[in-house]
């Protein structure tokens, strides 16, 4: 019985630790304009003036998968490219900042990519966050994508994926405009 009782004070402990950390917390936050690419999780922003990479938090691709890098890299130039767009800096690691790019009315542009199932969660320095999270399991959940059982998860694919970029744009900068 008294097992029993630490086991669920222990179970209750740590669903509050994980949820704290899950709580979206900002080193800071400005206002980037959008100015390139170099691959589908890096993106060039101008700070201040001045021309800066930065990653997106919690996104990545499954090994491999040229495709998915690829269509990321798509998604990036057709909706964030040229856009001004919120910065919010998850984590700064020997200089490499991980972000989170939102539009002005609060859709995240790293949670679309998850939820349309052209990337992955990935925590690789930024730890646990809560709202990516539960944007790959939409995707999960709809079996799109990436997590689309007629397309191979982990291996280089030539043909075109059923997921539209177009739509997933168009979503993106019609619901910002």
């Amino acid at each position: 019985m008294v097992f029993a009782l630490v086991a669920i004070i222990l179970a209750v402990a740590m669903l509050s630790y994980m949820a704290h950390r899950g709580t979206q917390t900002y080193l800071s936050s400005s206002i980037v304009d959008v100015i390139g690419a170099v691959d589908g999780r890096t993106v060039e922003v101008l700070l201040n003036k001045r021309k800066e990479r930065v990653m997106l938090a919690g996104v990545g691709f499954p090994a491999g998968d040229q495709k998915s890098e690829s269509d990321a890299l798509q998604a990036v130039h057709d909706v964030i490219v040229g856009r001004r767009l919120y910065m919010h800096i998850h984590k700064e690691v020997e200089g490499c900042r991980y972000v989170s790019l939102k539009s002005s009315n609060g859709d995240c542009f790293n949670s679309m990519l998850l939820n349309k199932g052209i990337a992955r969660y990935d925590s690789t320095g930024v730890g646990f966050l809560a709202d990516l999270v539960e944007a790959e399991s939409i995707a999960k959940n709809a079996e799109i994508g990436i997590w689309d059982k007629n397309r191979a998860l982990f291996r280089h694919l030539t043909k075109e994926s059923e997921t539209s970029l177009t739509g997933s744009a168009d979503e993106f900068v019609s619901e910002n405009e």
